[in-house]
């Protein structure tokens, strides 16, 4: 008898395997046969198409070749089927025939034989006469197609018997192998499915906490051992779990309080509070007489201490060496170690005579901030579990300490970046305004000195009332950037009348020919700081022609392309090369190039020494103002 799943289940596998082989091997036999007898009814309904093609040719073109050709092909494929042999089939490949075995069959293709021979003879009779009546030949004809259909006829009856007779082999092997299925399903269900299934309901008792029943047993070897090896886990995990209940509710209270010292501690983001804080909690959750946090200098050579808890001559001026007996094992080695404090060289654990500490490194990922120290008076050690709370402990306030130390830092460069925003506003409102306000004024100086040489007291009186009206912007344009209020709103008018007026005010002043071409009106369509932007990019750029270029004419042009709206101010000046300028010397490119970058542009400069200067600010457009097209 078996005993063994494995051997009842290979068993059923080769049985069902053997019958696939068998069924696969019958039916390509049968596959085989099939396309044999196609192959003959095709050379039959072949020989059935000669016999009325050479019947035509006979009638109307007896001296034909192709009469004589059919012939013997004819004869030549008839000759196969009735004995066997070679032959052409209908796709001129030679085949080899084996002689019929069927009488019904034989005796068909004897028929047509005796058919073909009358039909030979009145071939015969009609190429030697061709003009006698045709009667005969018509008459062999008809009867050789008859016999020919007879013929076929058998052919598809014999292949049809073929093919019965196969879908009855089929059949037995369905019946076969639902047999072997069900006895496939028997097996699996008494000797796999519900032995499992017991398995897995002590199992879940198992996991449930149920472990005094015994695992049932047997009697497949498999299902047997396995009983037994589950068994004797239920045995062991039952002694260890009654040994870990103890464990577990003395620890529980530990990590428990150890969780809440970790919360606690994440949400300080004060560095001193933060360090104090974890301090207090170490001493508290080991039930310590004092607890210290040292932390390592920049060079990672010296141990400072930062916090300290329960003792009150602790001072945070003691130091020690990385590199001592102590430090250099929770340092360098990145150990939890206990030891006696009299063993200790550190100066807060002098104090602390006859106790034991426990030092763990404060860690976050491979990088060790310093170490987290806790004494305890008397005799009592430090157990295992009290060691690993607290390097818990440590590795949360690791983290915090960074994560303070990160903040302090963002807090720091904040203010420094906003002490430079501050200044980089301050330089270029005082560069657009009060620079250029006094480029105005020292030009308008120069004037008055001439008018009053010429004696042109009224013209020079017009122009002190300029000067004094600039003064006194400039003075306005001062305290507002100093006091921060000067936002550089645009103004109400729209940008082409903004840029008109800016262009009309520097030619007054500096008598430059200044042309202003706005080609595409769209190009304007910007948002509002982009327009502020522009308006003080183009009179900075014509402020520095009028200083620096000594240009006979000098183009403003808006136009936009490729959803970019582009401003140039182009001059025919002496020009410069602008690799050699000096940007803290030349203050007007670095500012234009800050606005054009500030407000989402692009910034340009074109020169050559003796060829002019080109400035080219390009902004993207909005969609709802590009071409359909473009957006």
């Amino acid at each position: 008898m078996i005993t063994s799943v494995r051997a009842r289940l290979s068993l059923l596998f080769f049985l069902f395997l053997l019958l696939v082989l068998a069924s696969v091997t019958v039916t390509y036999a049968v596959v085989a046969s099939q396309h044999h007898d196609a192959r003959l009814i095709n050379l039959a309904g072949r020989q059935r198409m000669l016999s009325q093609r050479m019947a035509w040719l006979a009638l109307v073109a007896p001296t034909d070749p192709m009469l004589e050709a059919d012939r013997q092909r004819f004869t030549q494929t008839l000759d196969a089927l009735r004995q066997g042999g070679t032959t052409l089939d209908v796709n001129d490949q030679w085949v080899v025939l084996p002689p019929p075995d069927n009488p019904a069959m034989q005796a068909a293709l004897t028929d047509v034989w005796h058919a073909w021979l009358r039909f030979s003879v009145e071939l015969d009779r009609r190429i030697a006469a061709p003009g006698e009546p045709n009667v005969a030949l018509t008459d062999a004809a008809l009867v050789l197609l008859d016999t020919l259909d007879v013929a076929v006829a058998q052919f598809t009856v014999q292949a049809e018997a073929k093919v019965r007779r196969l879908q009855v082999i089929q059949f037995i092997f369905l019946l076969l192998a639902l047999l072997l299925l069900w006895m496939g399903y028997r097996v699996t269900r008494q000797h796999v499915v519900d032995p499992l299934a017991s398995l897995g309901e002590s199992a879940q008792q198992i996991i449930a906490g149920e472990m005094e029943k015994a695992i049932p047993s047997f009697v497949d070897e498999e299902l047997r051992q396995l009983a037994t090896v589950l068994d004797t886990l239920r045995v062991e995990v039952l002694a260890s779990r009654r040994q870990l209940e103890a464990r577990v509710a003395q620890r529980t209270q530990e990590l428990t309080t150890a969780f809440e010292f970790s919360q606690e501690i994440v949400a300080q983001l004060e560095l001193d509070s933060l360090l104090k804080s974890v301090t207090n909690r170490a001493r508290s959750l080991l039930n310590g007489r004092a607890a210290a946090l040292c932390l390592l200098d920049e060079q990672g050579t010296t141990l400072r201490l930062a916090a300290s808890s329960g003792v009150d001559q602790a001072r945070p001026e003691l130091r020690q060496p990385a590199t001592a007996d102590l430090p250099a094992r929770v340092i360098g080695q990145g150990q939890t170690v206990v030891a006696e404090t009299a063993c200790a060289r550190c100066g807060f654990l002098r104090g602390l005579v006859g106790a034991h500490c426990v030092a763990t490194p404060l860690c976050v990922g491979d990088e060790i901030l310093g170490s987290l120290c806790v004494v305890r008076s008397g005799q009592e050690a430090f157990s295992p579990e009290e060691q690993t709370a607290l390097a818990l402990l440590s590795n949360t306030a690791a983290v915090s300490i960074v994560n303070a130390r990160l903040v302090e830092s963002d807090r720091r460069q904040a203010r420094q970046l906003a002490i430079q925003q501050e200044r980089a506003r301050l330089a270029a409102e005082l560069h657009d305004n009060l620079a250029q306000t006094l480029s105005f004024l020292n030009f308008k100086a120069e004037r008055l000195n001439e008018l009053i040489v010429e004696g042109a007291m009224v013209n020079a009186a017009m122009e002190l009332a300029q000067m004094r009206g600039a003064t006194s912007r400039a003075y306005s344009q001062v305290r507002a950037a100093l006091t921060g209020l000067y936002a550089g709103e645009p103004e109400g008018r729209p940008l082409a009348a903004q840029l008109v007026a800016c262009v009309e005010e520097l030619r007054t002043v500096t008598s430059l020919p200044i042309e202003l071409v706005i080609a595409d009106e769209d190009a304007l369509a910007l948002p509002a700081i982009a327009q502020q932007q522009v308006l003080h990019i183009v009179r900075e750029a014509l402020t520095n022609v009028w200083r620096h270029a000594e240009a006979q004419h000098v183009c403003v042009h808006v136009a936009q392309m490729n959803g970019q709206a582009c401003f140039s101010v182009r001059d025919d000046g002496r020009g410069f090369d602008p690799a050699c300028v000096d940007s803290m010397s030349h203050m007007g490119i670095a500012i234009m190039r800050a606005r054009a970058e500030r407000s989402g542009g692009c910034f340009t400069v074109r020169s050559r020494p003796g060829a002019g200067t080109e400035i080219l600010v390009t902004f993207t457009l909005p969609a709802s103002a590009q071409p359909a097209g473009e957006a």
